[in-house]
């Protein structure tokens, strides 16, 4: 039977669903950055039990990334994502209600699964509700907003802190999350059709099978390991210092704590708009890997730079501010890999691909957020443990020998009728 047509009101509808829950998701993961030092200061914990916390709840996510992007690709998002939308809801309650670093850390687990769903979910929602020549640009767009919302969110949980205590503020993030699992409920839908070819297992470990099968084959397509380990080391980058330690840098020249989360909140507003505008650039010059290097290294540069002022005690809140944008600008190029992966391996595993770049990028950011704080306490010198961060980055270059180029050129473009 013919499929009915697409309902562009209907598809725009599901696409703000699920960005809104990127926006709950990413709101929660870099509010972390700002409530940190409240939550270490309530429950007696330090700089490397602050790094562990961020890790623990960093492999959770990742890990749950082997099943939510083919969870989503067979049973589809209106099913799943309400289920999600609930675990967050409860990780933050459990955040919230934790009265030890064990608590703490038992709470990351639902975090993790539910928040493995919020990126990977809206850009989804993107590839099956849209054409598939608009995939990579709706995915740069669910980044513009999910990073203006870490921005804002970073500045009004700042500010909220100093008026409410942390247990309050992220309460209100778990109401949040309750609140819209009852909006996906009521008003998400599967394209039309979507039912007759999916929808929960009927047989299990079966499904696991598949499951599982079909992350091996995307992960064995030539150049995704490639295309993954790039995305890795550049999104690592910007999470270890958007998340954790952009905050602990420009404290470290003496600014008060609210101009040092101000600061690193620039990070976030520089990601907004880097990503849409790798996604043209790349588009524009019909080139993946050419923008991406070029992202790759302005990284690079500007991580030196950061340090550099770090060594030498210089450097007000604008100017740390300025340089913490410009990082996250050019940050934007780590959205490249999610279009490279889908173009690698095409449309019925798109999810499964994205989820795989977006898994690997929270694995690694893992690491290099908790890096620092480990060898912080055996150098003595924050600026020397930060050292890691573009170390990690430099090993990455020589891997685009490997990576494969996915785009059309932009001749090709051009010839087109």
């Amino acid at each position: 039977m013919p499929t009915p047509p697409v309902s562009p009101r209907q598809a725009w509808l599901n696409w703000t669903i699920g960005v809104a829950f990127v926006v709950l998701v990413f709101g929660f993961q870099t509010g972390y950055a700002v409530t940190n030092g409240k939550i270490a200061g309530s429950l007696g914990m330090g700089l490397a039990e602050i790094g562990l916390v961020g890790t623990a709840y960093t492999w959770c996510f990742a890990l749950s990334q082997l099943l939510s992007g083919s969870l989503l690709d067979r049973v589809g998002a209106r099913r799943v994502l309400p289920i999600a939308c609930a675990l967050l809801a409860l990780g933050a309650a459990l955040v919230a209600g934790a009265e030890s670093l064990a608590e703490l850390l038992w709470a990351q687990l639902p975090l993790g699964l539910g928040a493995a769903f919020g990126f990977i979910g809206a850009g989804f929602i993107g590839g099956v509700w849209f054409p598939p020549q608009r995939y990579g640009v709706m995915f740069a767009w669910v980044q513009f907003v999910a990073s203006v919302a870490a921005f804002l969110s970073q500045v009004v949980l700042s500010r909220s802190l100093a008026a409410y205590p942390w247990t309050s503020v992220i309460n209100t993030i778990a109401l949040g999350g309750v609140v819209l699992m009852g909006v996906m409920l009521l008003l998400l839908r599967d394209p039309p059709g979507w039912g007759r070819e999916h929808g929960w297992p009927k047989h299990p470990l079966t499904f696991v099978h598949q499951v599982f099968d079909d992350v091996f084959s995307v992960a064995r397509t030539p150049g995704m390991a490639s295309n993954l380990a790039i995305g890795a080391v550049s999104f690592g980058a910007m999470l270890a210092f958007g998340v954790v330690w952009a905050p602990k840098l420009v404290a470290a020249q003496g600014l008060a704590e609210e101009t040092a989360h101000l600061a690193a909140a620039f990070c976030w507003l520089g990601l907004a708009f880097g990503a849409p505008a790798f996604a043209w650039l790349s588009d524009a010059v019909g080139s993946r890997k050419k923008p991406l290097l070029a992202g790759m290294l302005a990284q690079l540069l500007l991580l030196l730079v950061l340090l550099v002022l770090l060594w030498g005690g210089m450097g007000s809140g604008w100017q740390f501010g300025l340089l913490l944008f410009l990082f996250g600008l050019v940050a934007g190029a780590s959205m490249l890999p999610f279009t490279i992966g889908c173009e690698l391996v095409g449309p019925r595993r798109a999810g499964t691909a994205a989820a795989l770049v977006n898994g690997s990028q929270f694995v690694l950011g893992g690491v290099m957020m908790a890096l620092p704080g480990e060898l912080v306490g055996r150098l003595g010198q924050l600026d020397l443990a930060l050292g890691v961060v573009p170390l990690l980055v430099l090993l990455a270059l020589p891997l685009f020998g490997w990576l494969r180029e996915t785009a059309v050129p932009a001749q090709a473009h051009l010839a087109q009728p």
